[in-house]
């Protein structure tokens, strides 16, 4: 009698623990199957806004416009003095994605970013910095315009990673790029374009 009562009784947890179980799968299939919203967190390593940078963008006009608005740090030992910096960002991807087998590849994006540095040696406009001449400098040391090319790569079909999208993009700042243009023999495409890398994830 005992037996019966100890196989009834195990019975009953391996049901229960069998419902339990499909119970998580289901909900953690309903919550894959969730649609995204069009924000994103994201991080990103280098691309004139400090040695990294975090933010948050929303995507709009059917995914082809993605705004977002970042905070960069560059250590002292980069740059003489910790530097802070905010910017806005704008990507537009002018393509349709290429399906290459469980990814999305975006291969062209094109786009611009306002950035603002904060520090007593850098300025919006040289006529708030009385100890230089005027038109000492010709460019704001504070505001930058920074124009980049890129592409992207969306893992929608991967499976626990469709919120996630790796980047890629070649940017220069807009002086550095008047600079160039004005003295092509004295600065090289090496020295006024940097790599960008980052990731974003959509919430």
């Amino acid at each position: 009698m005992k037996g019966y009562l100890y196989m009834l009784l195990l019975g009953c947890f391996l049901l229960s623990k069998t419902a339990f179980s499909q119970e998580v799968a289901d909900s953690l299939a309903q919550e894959e199957e969730k649609p995204l919203t069009p924000y994103y967190l994201k991080a990103q390593f280098a691309g004139s806004i400090g040695l990294v940078s975090v933010g948050v963008g929303k995507q709009s006009f059917n995914r082809r416009l993605e705004t977002d608005f970042s905070f960069g740090y560059l250590p002292q030992k980069l740059a003489g003095d910790r530097l802070y910096t905010v910017a806005v960002k704008s990507t537009f991807f002018p393509v349709k994605p290429v399906p290459v087998k469980t990814l999305d590849w975006q291969p062209l994006s094109l786009g611009m970013q306002i950035s603002y540095t904060f520090g007593d040696d850098f300025f919006a406009s040289e006529r708030f910095l009385a100890r230089y001449p005027n038109r000492y400098y010709r460019f704001s040391t504070a505001i930058h315009y920074y124009l980049f090319a890129g592409g992207q790569v969306n893992l929608v079909r991967v499976e626990k990673l469709r919120r996630f999208s790796g980047y890629y993009e070649v940017g220069t700042m807009g002086e550095y790029l008047i600079s160039y243009i004005q003295n092509p023999g004295y600065l090289s495409p090496a020295k006024i374009f940097n790599l960008a890398l980052g990731v974003k994830m959509r919430l």
